[in-house]
């Protein structure tokens, strides 16, 4: 069967590493190393994958992120980077309970990883299971107080569990990175007239509003 052009650039990239990985353990054996082999090393095959995937998912790809890092983790299922990149990949390609899975085994793998933290956090609130990203963005946001998107999301995840003014102080804080956002200040106000607090609700309302019209 005829290879296709993609077929014979990604054995070029594949033999590229190859011989890159002879070179590093062989030094000035190099050609005859490469030129004796008739078959590409299982652990060099797995390396090239695993980076490609990687990077599909670090580019975006996640379609193509998926379809190369399924079989790599099929091989080896302690790989905490590999975890986290196709846990990623599956959530934002709708396999979100697999995606899950996947960044709870990068978790338990790295725990001290405030990426992996950060990511598995952002993907409970995604998912609606705010109990379980309480805890994780906590984390985070102690460890980087400027971090926006984490605030905000600490917040929206403490507001459906009724913590509104655990909710509210996060929230303010995310009001204090960037005021120009109107759905803080509208979150904030949706948090006071649940806790049935009305006119501590109006001015933030008001907010919101004018910051909508100025973004017009």
């Amino acid at each position: 069967m005829s290879m296709t052009s993609r077929d014979v650039l990604e054995n070029a990239g594949l033999y590229a590493h190859y011989s890159l990985s002879v070179a590093k353990k062989l030094g000035s054996s190099l050609v005859d190393a490469f030129h004796s082999a008739f078959s590409v090393d299982g652990d060099v095959r797995h390396s090239f994958y695993r980076d490609k995937g990687i990077a599909h998912a670090k580019a975006g790809r996640y379609e193509q992120a998926v379809t190369v890092l399924s079989p790599v983790w099929a091989e080896d299922q302690t790989d905490g980077e590999v975890a986290l990149h196709l846990g990623i990949a599956c959530v934002k390609t709708d396999a979100v309970e697999r995606g899950l899975e996947l960044l709870e085994k990068a978790l338990a793998a790295t725990p001290d990883d405030i990426k992996v933290v950060t990511v598995l956090g952002l993907a409970y609130v995604q998912t609606q299971k705010y109990d379980l990203a309480v805890p994780l963005l906590t984390r985070v946001a102690e460890a980087n107080p400027l971090n926006f998107n984490v605030r905000f999301r600490l917040g929206v995840a403490l507001d459906n569990l009724g913590r509104f003014p655990l909710a509210i102080d996060s929230f303010k804080i995310a009001a204090g990175m960037r005021p120009n956002e109107s759905k803080v200040p509208r979150a904030i106000a949706y948090c006071y007239e649940q806790m049935g607090e009305h006119e501590q609700a109006i001015p933030y309302f008001k907010k919101a509003n004018e910051l909508d019209g100025s973004a017009g």
